[in-house]
């Protein structure tokens, strides 16, 4: 099992209790500071809202699903955290020797897939049932309403799998042979596109019937590059996102089928995109992080800029892009041009999690000693907490394992 295409999906940290309001100071010192009282914060600092050991000595993966941030030890040690602060549950999800990987997350119940079933879980994280497979997964999955879609591997090759939630025996609604689907397929508005190893688009429905019709970009009926797709595509309304070992990154009508523009990094795009409300960021070798204008009218896309010290895009907002800096900070660059506003003092954090879709503006990391740190930008006056001023130092006393 120590090859199974599943161990890419693999992970988390461990979240203990509600911590004191603070903040991680901008700029550098030339030596540690201990810890500064409460008080006022300027704009252009992190205020911290809450911070809590991860559990585990080993974490693989650091990930949020719906209000859920999701810790997976070494093992099937799973841990989930809500997003606001507080353990929701500690679990040891599915057999020894499984891989477990990143759940889909419903307003009743989180499904594990590992590699030969679907551990299902409710949100305090108590088994409801398993759904053994007879065809091994290959891919995280997504879940609406009583079915699940993942990639999965057959005698005849590599499928698109629909799996019934619902039933007590024959799971498979349907499969579709496709090529090796080995990224998260993506469901947008009722359609579900997926993409394969060797460079197709499906957008489907829910009964596999395709949507897209033929075409000269589409002679079968679905989308393909010149390259391999090694990350997972992108969806939201105004395209599907397609990285492509070509060179390129697409953006296709997420209707027709057809390109919409493409941006020519000049090496192989092996990274997912982040969308945000504006903006396409996506990591290029060589290059660092480039950040693409969503609107510009223009076929092919030139950067709006590169920075080559991000590793991680977390979240943005109007004014400033959120990162993770290769150094261990996080960054507010100026989104416009991706200069620098501010960074935190702290050069501790080793993960972090991008998470557009929290509304409430906070960032999730993970730090060296394995303790997750909420935090959110300080943009206006009149913000109370306390400044950490130092990396937290490793002890190993503060872990907590099952």
């Amino acid at each position: 099992m120590k090859n199974h295409p599943l161990n890419r999906f693999i992970g988390l940290p461990r979240v203990f209790a509600l911590a004191m309001a603070g903040a991680l100071a901008v700029g550098c010192a030339s030596k540690p500071v201990a810890q500064t009282p409460v008080g006022d914060i300027a704009p252009g600092a992190f205020v911290q809202t809450w911070s809590a050991p991860a559990g585990y000595k080993t974490v693989r993966q650091f990930v949020a699903e719906a209000d859920t941030l999701f810790v997976f030890g070494s093992g099937n040690d799973v841990a989930g955290f809500d997003t606001k602060g507080g353990l929701k549950f500690r679990a040891v999800v599915g057999a020894k020797g499984d891989i477990i990987a990143r759940p889909a997350v419903q307003a009743d119940r989180i499904i594990f897939p590992t590699s030969s079933s679907l551990e299902i879980y409710n949100h305090a994280g108590i088994r409801l049932k398993s759904i053994v497979l007879n065809q091994p997964l290959r891919s995280v999955g997504v879940a609406t309403e009583q079915t699940f879609y993942a990639g999965s591997d057959s005698d005849t090759g590599g499928r698109l799998a629909s799996v019934a939630l619902d039933r007590t025996y024959n799971f498979y609604r349907w499969t579709l042979l496709t090529g090796i689907i080995d990224t998260r397929p993506v469901l947008y508005d009722n359609i579900l596109y997926a993409a394969t190893e060797d460079g197709k688009v499906y957008a489907l429905n829910s009964d596999r019937t395709p949507l897209w019709t033929p075409g000269p970009e589409r002679p079968n009926g679905f989308f393909r590059t010149d390259g391999k797709i090694q990350a997972a595509i992108a969806v939201d309304e105004t395209g599907v996102y397609v990285p492509s070992t070509d060179g390129k990154l697409y953006c296709l009508d997420g209707v027709t089928g057809r390109v919409r523009w493409e941006y020519f990094a000049g090496t192989p795009v092996v990274d997912s995109p982040v969308l945000t409300a504006d903006t396409v960021y996506v990591q290029i070798r060589g290059l660092g992080m480039v950040a693409l204008d969503k609107k510009n009218p223009s076929r092919y896309r030139a950067p709006r800029w590169s920075n080559p010290d991000v590793k991680q895009v977390l979240a943005d907002d109007a004014k400033y892009t959120y990162v993770l800096t290769a150094s261990g900070a996080v960054a507010a660059l100026n989104k416009s041009n991706g200069t620098e506003a501010f960074r935190t003092q702290r050069k501790d954090f080793v993960k972090a999690i991008t998470h557009i879709a929290d509304k409430s503006g906070q960032l999730y990391v993970l730090t060296r000693s394995n303790e997750i740190v909420a935090f959110r930008p300080v943009l206006t006056t009149g913000v109370v907490g306390r400044l950490v001023m130092r990396d937290i130092p490793h002890d190993a006393s503060r872990f907590i394992t099952q």
